[in-house]
């Protein structure tokens, strides 16, 4: 078990280690786009997690979704407030990658559903490795408080999601390691992609 959450880990490490080096060259108009973009990818946070739930069979794993659907199903109207903040509203359509990373969610079976929870540990620990680049970044931008709440309150509520998410693995993941390591890979993907897209990076 070891082994796989310290997979999982490099691939938390590596997911940030990209975006921290774009953050020096974001600027302001970047950081709007950024968060049109978190805007689509949140905007249905709830349902795919309570599609998780739905096919989860595990009881400990039906819970955590299903409270994370509740926790989680209203933050994208923290990048619409920032947005408003900048008069900015949210662009029409759903971008392709936000759609590509919708499909394979909902592509994941029952059979399967520790790829759900590999998927989480890496797309809520992220935040752990990116507390300081990221309150550096918003600093050298000069952003109020009203302009950077989603950033704010990601960084701190998914060091809890994460750790979460890091207890069930050791919990239930015993000979599962593929399937995690599967939705963990996938998903740090998409959200690598997602951000490189948000933030203009050639």
């Amino acid at each position: 078990m070891s082994s796989t959450l310290d997979a999982l880990e490099e691939l938390t490490v590596g997911m940030a280690r990209r975006v921290q080096e774009w953050l020096p060259a974001v600027t302001t108009e970047r950081y709007v786009a950024f968060l049109d973009m978190m805007y689509h990818y949140t905007s249905r946070s709830g349902d795919r997690l309570r599609l998780a739930a739905s096919r989860a069979t595990l009881p400990e794993l039906k819970s955590f979704f299903a409270e994370l659907a509740s926790d989680e199903q209203e933050h994208y109207r923290l990048a619409k407030a920032d947005l408003a903040a900048f008069g900015r509203t949210p662009s029409a359509g759903t971008p392709l990658e936000v759609a590509d990373f919708h499909a394979f969610w909902e592509a994941i079976g029952a059979e399967r559903q520790l790829a759900f929870l590999g998927a989480l540990i890496v797309l809520e620990g992220v935040a752990r490795h990116l507390q300081g680049g990221a309150r550096q970044a918003l600093g050298q931008l000069g952003l109020q408080r009203g302009q950077s709440r989603f950033i704010l309150v990601h960084l701190d509520a998914d060091l809890e999601h994460g750790a979460r998410a890091r207890a069930l693995c050791q919990q239930l993941g015993q000979g599962q390691a593929e399937v995690l390591l599967e939705g963990a890979r996938r998903a740090a993907d998409f959200w690598v992609i997602i951000h490189q897209k948000a933030l203009a990076v050639a």
